[in-house]
């Protein structure tokens, strides 16, 4: 892995920062690298990969009947400047509050960061990466603006792309670092919150073009195939109903190591000892509270055994090392961690197909998903079935399978490649 997780009785050290996941340390037995660990697709399922559905069809198909933009959603709300060393490559730097969409269809409160390079904008404006971030957890204090913001602009990439003349914004993404719970993993609330913060940024004096991509890995994968699912409808819905003065060029997205069918997930099972798999079943409580943030009647806490309902105070109120920690000290594995099969109970398979799912839809605009063969997280043939049907459906899509890569390494594997297709699509040198 490009960050591995250690398990160690030494004092928590530094981890290097993975793309789209930020530096964190565990206080007790583990430390966790990549946070861009933490998000994963269905594995291990025999079922064909989902029909191909039209476009029309995404809000009823996944996300429920609420696939509007609450009216007044993308405003900027708040703007604080970075301090000057906090922004080495010496452009704008802010940590914002702008409104959004939230899973129940409601105006909602987000927080995140904007970074654009130094200098005069070319005319039209710094184009700009929506860049979604890997699972950190669902408390407040997880939330990357409060926990990165004064040394996202001193990461390599970061600073790449900036001096490349990209602006990069980074939603935390509902509920985390502003009111509300965190709805973990909903395909609909953290596409909206990636195409919020791009309509703020318009509005924060930076000089950032209409011209944007989304791009994410492991849970930011997943905002980043949700955000090419929605952004035409986002757009047409806000200049139908009531005008969009911050109007978007959406060119497409790049996701890495994306979870695409939670759904299958559930049926797998796997007692294999590697820092993968623990990581895998540490993220089982964030699922189902995900779910509880939507609607209190998700209330999945009785499908875990005794040991494994310890963990669900953990994923409320801790990050994401802290939760893996429990889980290695517990023991817990994906057999010990269920009192009863999840794939035997029918509200919680809906309940991850409706909101968790992402849809096959045609896509707008063009997909480039990069998978690690090796990953034992989100495994390749999952990943490949999608990309397949949204082939199928009319899709635009890049499909890269790098053969030693795993759920971590798979970034690096693809930066080439993702690279350049981003700077083609932005088209910038």
């Amino acid at each position: 892995m490009t960050s591995p997780v250690d398990i160690t009785t030494r004092s928590p050290r530094p981890a290097r920062r993975c793309r789209g996941g930020h530096r964190t340390t565990a206080t007790v037995a583990v430390t966790v690298g990549a946070l861009t660990l933490t998000a994963f697709a269905g594995v291990g399922s025999a079922s064909a990969a989902p029909a191909p559905e039209s476009t029309t069809a995404v809000s009823a198909l996944s996300h429920g009947a609420k696939g509007r933009p609450a009216p007044g959603s993308g405003k900027l709300v708040k703007a604080t400047s970075l301090p000057p060393e906090a922004r080495p490559h010496g452009g704008p730097g802010q940590v914002v509050e702008y409104t959004s969409t939230g899973a129940d269809g409601r105006k909602v409160l987000v927080s995140g960061m904007i970074f654009a390079p130094a200098g005069t904008p070319p005319k039209g404006g710094w184009p700009v990466i929506s860049l979604a971030h890997g699972t950190v957890g669902s408390a407040d204090q997880c939330a990357p603006s409060r926990t990165d913001a004064a040394t996202f602009a001193h990461d390599p990439e970061i600073r790449g792309w900036l001096d490349s003349g990209v602006a990069v914004v980074a939603t935390d993404y509902e509920g985390l670092g502003t009111a509300g719970d965190h709805p973990y993993l909903h395909a609909r609330s953290a596409a909206y919150g990636t195409i919020d913060i791009v309509r703020a940024a318009r509005q924060a004096d930076v000089g950032v073009s209409r011209r944007w991509v989304a791009m994410g890995h492991s849970q930011g994968g997943h905002a980043a195939i949700s955000t090419a699912v929605h952004a035409a409808r986002y757009s047409s819905h806000a200049q139908g109903a009531w005008g969009d003065p911050h109007g978007l060029d959406f060119r497409g997205a790049v996701a890495t190591a994306p979870p695409t069918a939670m759904s299958r997930l559930v049926a797998d099972r796997s007692t294999s000892p590697t820092i993968e798999r623990k990581v895998r079943t540490a993220l089982y409580p964030l699922v189902t509270e995900g779910l509880r943030a939507v609607d209190d009647d998700y209330d999945f806490t009785h499908l875990f055994t005794d040991r494994a309902a310890e963990l669900v105070p953990t994923a409320r109120t801790k990050c994401l090392p802290e939760l893996v920690t429990q889980t290695v000290q517990s023991g817990l594995n994906d057999d010990t961690v269920w009192k009863q099969r999840p794939e035997t109970v029918p509200d919680l398979l809906n309940a991850l197909r409706k909101h968790v799912d992402t849809p096959v839809v045609r896509l707008d605009q063009p997909l480039f998903i990069g998978q690690g063969a090796k990953d034992e997280i989100v495994q390749a043939h999952v990943t490949a079935d999608y990309a397949k049907a949204l082939r199928k459906a009319g899709s635009k899509v890049t499909y890269r399978e790098y053969a030693t890569a795993n759920h971590g390494s798979v970034v690096d594997a693809a930066a080439a490649e993702s690279t350049a297709w981003i700077k083609q699509r932005l088209g910038v040198r």
